[in-house]
């Protein structure tokens, strides 16, 4: 959230951003590789690394602050991530070096209070100011990458050793979901309001959440040893999340496109029948996806509906 911050606001292609940019790539391939079932061995490397990936947006963020160009109102808002930064990786590094049944916790507290704490310097600053469409614009291509992960998953559905009903309703699961996302933050939502960007950001980690729960809940539906209950419930826990996330965003939409309570009990009443039946029909997987995709269909008609009835009216009122 802190990265994305900072790159709306003062990132540019310059020298010393690009510099960074390549350290963090590299930290991230690191941390990557170490993070699986036996994290605990390389539990203090992780937060080695963390620590030093959260030191260099500390030193983005310190740069900014005594450029020249920066006013007095900028640099007041920079201290705030200053400290949230600097604090953090003072934290971080604390915990690499205490043992791992204690360092864990301190690494926990870090990671809640760097996601708790922008929320009231934010809120409190009067002048914090984002470039709204370039924000929407970053954290959709994170969403991108997101469901990139799904077709990933989906391309196994689609050998000739795989390929089945399964294959196509999950592709139309995955198409609806996406129609359904881009049309609120491509079509619907307001990128001239002077709202500060801060529920936007944080309103789509259970959007990630959501799919990340969705692509993996693909796989258990179909495997005889999973527990079919547990699997529907996480793939409706998942799409529940997404679709909470989504609707809402519509106070931020542009006035005419805003949603009417009718619209938000039309949305809840489809999911919460889809999830009745589904888990009427948990022993059933074909049942199960069926009727998720006829929800996720569902949800894309019902906004594109909406948006495109409301549309025309806006233009024959003109």
């Amino acid at each position: 959230m802190i990265q994305t911050d900072y790159t709306n606001r003062y990132g540019k292609n310059s020298l010393f951003n690009m510099v960074i940019m390549f350290i963090k790539m590299g930290l991230l391939l690191f941390i990557a590789n170490m993070i699986g079932p036996d994290w605990q061995q390389y539990f203090h490397y992780v937060c080695w690394a963390i620590g030093t990936l959260t030191l260099t947006l500390f030193f983005q963020y310190l740069v900014e602050f005594f450029k020249k160009s920066t006013d007095n109102v900028h640099r007041e808002s920079i201290k705030g991530f200053l400290w949230i930064t600097g604090l953090r990786s003072l934290e971080i590094y604390l915990a690499a070096l205490l043992p791992i049944y204690i360092g864990v916790y301190i690494l926990y507290a870090s990671i809640l209070l760097t996601f708790i704490t922008p929320i009231t310097s934010i809120s409190k600053d009067d002048h914090y100011q984002v470039n709204l469409p370039h924000l929407i614009e970053r954290i959709s291509l994170l969403v991108i990458i997101t469901f990139g992960e799904m077709i990933t998953n989906l391309a196994n559905f689609f050998t000739i050793e795989n390929f089945s009903i399964y294959s196509v309703l999950y592709f139309i699961i995955m198409i609806s979901l996406f129609l359904f996302y881009f049309g609120q933050f491509d079509h619907a939502i307001d990128e001239k309001s002077n709202q500060k960007g801060l529920f936007l950001i944080y309103s789509h980690y259970p959007i990630f959440i959501g799919l990340m729960m969705m692509t993996v809940s693909m796989s258990f539906l179909q495997n005889p040893e999973a527990n079919r209950l547990f699997a529907t419930s996480f793939s409706y826990i998942g799409f529940g999340l997404f679709q909470a996330a989504v609707l809402v965003n519509g106070p931020y939409n542009k006035h005419y496109l805003r949603y009417s309570k009718s619209y938000y009990c039309v949305q809840a009443t489809l999911y919460l029948a889809a999830l009745i039946l589904s888990l009427i029909f948990a022993s059933n997987p074909i049942i199960v996806v069926s009727i998720t995709t006829i929800l996720a269909l569902a949800i894309a008609i019902h906004f594109y509906l909406f948006f495109y009835m409301t549309q025309n009216k806006k233009i024959f009122q003109i």
